[in-house]
C-alpha cells in the first residue's frame, strides 16, 4: 500500500513538472534554507541597521495585517494596478487616518525566482497619487518564501524577518511588535532564545503582539504532516507557554488561507485569509490598538 502511494506521488510530481517546468519541485520538498543560518543573517542585519521605532504615534491607532498573497511571474498582476490585491490592501491602510503601519504575515511569493519578490515590493511601494500617507510595512518570511532557494531574494527586497517594531505614542505609551521567521515550520533555537530575551522587557510596554507565519493549532481542515505545516509539538507547547507567561495580547499568523481565531492561555491567536487570486473575496485584518486591543476582518473592495 505504501509503495502504491509513493508511486502515485512520483507520477503526480512528474506530471506537475511536465506541465509547469518552471517550478522546482525538489526545492519545495527539500528545503535547502536553514532556520538557524537565516536567523543569524537577520540578527546581523538588525545589529547593523537598527530596529524600527515609530515616534509620536497617537494613543489609539490601527495596524493592518494580510498574508499569503503568493505573487508569481505567471499571475495576471500589474504592479500598482487597480486589480492588484496587495496594492489595494496597502492603499486601504495608507488612506485610513488612524492607520499606522501594515504587516504581511508571510508567503509573499509562490514559485522560484526573483519576480514575485520584486512585484510584491512594487505593489507595496508608496504611490502619492492614490495614498494619503507613506506608512511603512513590515513582513515576515513564509514557507513559500524559502522554497526553491528563494531566501536571497527575500533578503534582497525585505532584509530581515526577525526583528522588533516599537511604537511610542504622544501620551507616553510604548507598544512592542515582535516579528519571527517560521519559514521552515520551526522558529529554531537561537530565535526562540532571542524571543525570550525580547519578552523579558515586556513590563516596559503597554501592549505586545507577535507576528509569525505558521499557525500552531491543528484543526480539521489543516491537520497535515506536509513540510512547514505546523510547528513541532514540543516547540508549539514551549512557544505558547512563552506567549502566556509574558502577557502577549495577540499572535498574528497566516499559512492555511482560512481565517481562524483561538483564545489559549489568555492569548488571542488570529489567522488571516489568503490575499491571492484563489480567494473570491479576500480579506485582511484591522487591529485597533488603544486602551484595549480589538480586531476585525475587512473584505477587500473588488471592482
Amino acid at each position: 500500500m505504501k509503495n502504491r502511494y509513493l508511486l502515485s506521488f512520483i507520477f503526480a510530481a512528474l506530471l506537475f513538472v511536465t506541465g509547469c517546468n518552471r517550478l522546482d519541485v525538489a526545492g519545495m520538498v527539500v528545503n535547502r534554507s536553514d532556520t538557524e543560518e537565516r536567523v543569524a543573517e537577520w540578527l546581523d542585519y538588525d545589529a547593523q541597521n537598527g530596529m524600527p521605532v515609530i515616534e509620536n504615534a497617537p494613543d489609539e491607532y490601527h495596524i493592518y495585517s494580510c498574508s499569503d498573497s503568493h505573487y508569481s511571474e505567471r499571475d495576471s498582476i500589474v504592479a500598482q494596478g487597480k486589480n492588484d490585491r496587495l496594492y489595494k490592501y496597502i492603499t486601504a491602510e495608507r488612506n485610513d487616518p488612524m492607520g499606522l503601519f501594515a504587516i504581511h504575515a508571510g508567503d509573499l511569493v509562490n514559485e522560484s525566482g526573483e519576480a514575485g519578490f520584486r512585484m510584491s515590493a512594487e505593489a507595496m511601494a508608496y504611490n502619492p497619487e492614490t495614498q494619503a500617507k507613506n506608512d511603512p510595512y513590515f513582513p515576515v518570511i513564509g514557507n513559500h518564501d524559502v522554497y526553491f532557494d528563494c531566501t536571497p531574494y527575500y533578503k534582497q527586497y525585505f532584509h530581515t524577518s526577525t526583528y522588533t517594531v516599537t511604537v511610542k505614542t504622544v501620551g507616553g505609551y510604548q507598544d512592542l511588535y515582535i516579528f519571527l521567521d517560521s519559514g521552515n515550520g520551526t522558529h529554531g533555537k537561537r530565535q526562540l532564545e532571542w524571543l525570550e530575551e525580547q519578552l523579558s522587557y515586556r513590563a516596559n510596554y503597554r501592549h505586545c503582539m507577535v507576528i509569525s507565519h505558521n499557525w500552531p493549532f491543528r484543526t480539521s481542515y489543516n491537520y497535515t504532516t506536509t513540510p512547514a505545516a505546523n510547528l513541532p509539538q514540543d516547540e508549539q507547547y514551549a512557544f505558547m507557554d512563552l506567549m502566556s507567561r509574558n502577557n502577549v495580547e495577540m499572535v498574528i499568523m497566516g499559512h492555511f488561507h482560512m481565517r481562524e481565531q483561538r483564545q489559549f492561555g489568555g492569548v488571542q491567536y488570529v489567522m488571516t485569509d489568503n490575499l491571492n487570486e484563489t480567494q473570491v473575496t479576500p480579506s485582511y485584518l484591522v487591529v485597533n490598538v488603544g486602551e484595549k486591543v480589538t480586531y476585525a476582518y475587512e473584505e477587500l473592495e473588488m471592482e
